[in-house]
């Protein structure tokens, strides 16, 4: 019998391959991604990060115990210490000032918007849907392009950082969690969660349209 995480996969395989397939991935596949499509994401996704330790640090909070907790410190220590420096080293070099791009475009504040307030309101197990569902689905599609030659040795890195092991690992433990925890969850529960978990693929997928959309590039 599958899983619950591969019944999501199953129930949503025309959001995941849109996101597997977007353009933004495309370019970066093809070694096409436009500058200024790159800067705005950095500064957008770089934006995100900080939202993302506040998640991670909502899960700490709403965890059923410290063996949860023990991991998800870990990888609130990880966002710190390598993302947020990555994203401070990389916007420097490239003498990106984050103040000089918006702040509300629709599929950034979606995004983050909606994760948060999930996080704020949510149970530890819809936590850990978004988080599946955004980790696990970067996994694969960086994981994908890393296997290409990038020119762009921050795109590289950036590429790397999602398709190394250590992040492999975490994304596997998301999507054991989440099997955990859908073992005392109602039907209706489960649709909820599934419900969810579609919302944060769609959410992606607008999330990276955003860095064409901003500046009327891209399809």
């Amino acid at each position: 019998m599958n899983s619950f995480t591969d019944q999501l996969l199953q129930q949503h395989p025309a959001l995941w391959q849109a996101m597997q397939q977007h353009q933004f991935v495309l370019d970066i596949e093809r070694n096409q991604l436009p500058e200024t499509a790159f800067k705005r994401y950095l500064v957008f996704e770089g934006n995100f990060v900080a939202t993302a330790i506040n998640i991670f640090a909502l899960a700490v909070s709403k965890a059923p115990d410290i063996r949860q907790q023990r991991w998800l410190i870990g990888v609130l220590n990880a966002l710190v210490d390598t993302q947020i420096a990555w994203f401070e080293e990389v916007l420097a070099r490239r003498n990106i000032n984050p103040a000089d791009y918006p702040h509300d475009v629709p599929g950034v504040t979606a995004f983050r918007d909606g994760m948060l307030q999930v996080a704020q309101q949510g149970s530890f197990a819809e936590i850990i849907t978004l988080m599946f569902g955004a980790e696990w689905m970067y996994y694969h599609w960086c994981a994908r392009v890393s296997a290409q030659p990038l020119l762009d040795d921050d795109i590289r890195r950036w590429i790397d950082m999602h398709a190394e092991e250590e992040f492999h690992q975490q994304a596997l433990w998301l999507k054991t969690e989440l099997d955990r925890c859908a073992q005392d969850l109602s039907e209706a529960e489960k649709n909820r969660l599934s419900l969810l978990y579609g919302q944060v693929l769609q959410w992606e997928i607008d999330f990276h349209s955003a860095a064409y959309l901003s500046a009327g590039e891209g399809r």
